[in-house]
């Protein structure tokens, strides 16, 4: 197994959660992202380093590697690429990735309440930005390179991503991605301006990224991008998940849920737990969203987990159907009490 907490890159240059977990308390963390680890192989050399030094996308793999040895999923990391030829209810290639800040824009990590979003509507543009580009990334090393490869012909590609674009881009939750791939915005802060009983929606088939260029929302409402099967994103497979699935039960946090609405309400359902009362799924958070004009579509049985949201859109009527269980996870925050002693 990898020995993931050996520092092996020099100090400064490793990623501040990271240097954050190899604090003593932190070993119930340590052993999360270890049980993530397993089975999982480096097949590059480079994969501790760049954990160490970059952290989430590193971290982000190791989970989709978790959620796979979940469903019970068989993994060749024989191959070099994509990052899981794996085998399930039948035989898939995923590719993971996530979306970055732009150049010179500020990581999720380390920020106070003060980077916060208040501006909610930009908030989702800049993020459906980000996860556009990384979604392109993808598709683009899927059509130049990875489809010739045998192992990869005729198996549905799925791509995993996860949002670690800005500060506090778990608030991301589900609206830039269904805008994205669904080009459907919900608007949450329209909604509650106006008073209105229902969340109000609408289409949207572009994004403006800045003067002069625009960037396309919906591709899963045509056969474009009909060789992508499916995506898997969460906004929550973060620092707070491996806390969260941390066996510490005498950790002085809170932690603070919104879920799912209950009956007719369309306001999230908020919790509030201590850590020693706290559950948490790993899938919890998770959504798995299906490409309508899929070349080779999956159902709902391949990552069949009663814990995960599944998108499922008619592409005739462009009617969308979520198979989520009730008390689905949207958002998750922390608060930590922090004992010190006076010297």
């Amino acid at each position: 197994m990898m020995d993931l907490f050996t520092p092996i890159a020099d100090d400064e240059k490793l990623h501040p959660i990271f240097k954050m977990m190899l604090q003593k308390q932190y070993g119930p963390e340590r052993e999360v992202l270890n049980s993530w680890a397993k089975g999982f192989e480096d097949r590059d050399g480079k994969f501790v380093y760049e954990l160490q030094t970059t952290f989430e996308s590193s971290m982000w793999e190791l989970y989709l590697n978790a959620f796979l040895n979940e469903l019970g999923a068989n993994t060749d990391f024989s191959k070099y690429a994509p990052d899981f030829v794996t085998e399930l209810d039948r035989p898939i290639v995923l590719e993971a990735t996530i979306a970055a800040p732009p150049q010179g824009g500020e990581g999720p990590a380390g920020h106070s309440q003060k980077f916060a979003p208040t501006d909610f509507a930009t908030f989702n543009q800049q993020s459906a930005i980000r996860i556009s580009n990384s979604l392109s990334s993808k598709i683009k090393k899927y059509r130049t390179s990875y489809s010739k490869l045998e192992h990869v012909k005729d198996k549905p590609y799925v791509i995993g991503l996860a949002s670690f674009d800005r500060p506090y881009s778990h608030y991301a939750i589900n609206r830039a991605i269904v805008a994205v791939l669904y080009g459907l915005y919900v608007d949450e802060e329209t909604t509650i301006a106006t008073g209105a009983n229902e969340l109000i929606k609408y289409p949207v088939d572009a994004v403006i990224k800045n003067e002069s260029a625009t960037i396309p929302l919906g591709l899963f409402t045509t056969d474009e991008f009909n060789d992508v099967s499916a995506v898997i994103y969460s906004s929550l497979a973060t620092w707070g998940k491996i806390r969260a699935l941390a066996d510490n039960p005498s950790a002085q946090t809170v932690y603070h849920t919104s879920h799912l609405p209950v009956d007719d309400s369309i306001f999230p359902e908020m919790r509030n737990s201590m850590k020693a009362d706290y559950v948490e799924d790993i899938a919890d958070g998770l959504h798995i969203l299906h490409n309508p004009f899929a070349e080779h579509p999956l159902d709902v049985s391949t990552f069949n987990h009663e814990r995960v949201a599944q998108y499922f859109v008619d592409p005739r009527t462009g009617m969308m159907d979520i198979i989520a269980p009730d008390d689905f996870l949207l958002l998750r925050q922390l608060m930590s009490a922090v004992v010190r002693s006076d010297a």
